[in-house]
């Protein structure tokens, strides 16, 4: 059974691409044109979002290297460290459901300052996994469809964000803690 499983995870992405082919090829689609159109796309969407990168990786550093993070978040620590989360993750829990870039950026610098197979690491790539960028969905998808009252959405993606963090950190203990 475990052998089984085993080739079945090696072989699912190679048959998922071979199904998607065939059904290219039934439905007459030119394929390499279209992926050829996509890759375009999406570098050239890629160099679009350097620069807000590279500002919000600064932004952040600058906000972290004043102590004005630090300020903002030593009265969280004690009670949250009690919960058994650490002090280092409680920037990314904060900034999750506001910006994916500015997230990425505290994981990266996590990952960076700790290792990626540190608890930190890891539990920082469970938490950025583990939840969402719940204000900016909220806005995109809401606006794009004209829902002007949210209603209980941002209450329910914050509270999902929150369940996510919560799990990621007691799966990281559980895990590797």
């Amino acid at each position: 059974m475990v052998s089984y499983i085993l080739w079945l995870s090696d072989a699912v992405v190679p048959l998922f691409l071979l199904l998607i082919l065939v059904v290219a090829w039934r439905r007459r689609v030119r394929v390499y044109e279209v992926f050829l159109a996509g890759a375009k796309e999406g570098f050239e969407l890629g160099v679009r979002l350097i620069p807000y990168l590279v500002g919000m990786l600064a932004a952040i550093g600058v906000f972290r290297a004043s102590g004005l993070l630090d300020l903002i978040l030593s009265p969280l620590q004690g009670p949250l460290a009690a919960l058994g989360m650490p002090g280092e993750l409680l920037p990314l829990a904060l900034t999750r459901p506001l910006s994916g870039s500015a997230s990425f950026a505290l994981m990266a610098d996590a990952l960076q300052s700790y290792g990626p197979d540190s608890f930190l690491g890891l539990a920082a790539s469970t938490m950025q996994g583990a939840t969402d960028t719940t204000f900016y969905i909220l806005t995109v998808y809401f606006g794009s469809v004209g829902i002007k009252r949210m209603r209980y959405a941002l209450l329910a993606g914050l509270a999902a964000d929150v369940a996510g963090i919560g799990m990621a950190v007691l799966l990281a203990r559980l895990l590797w803690g």
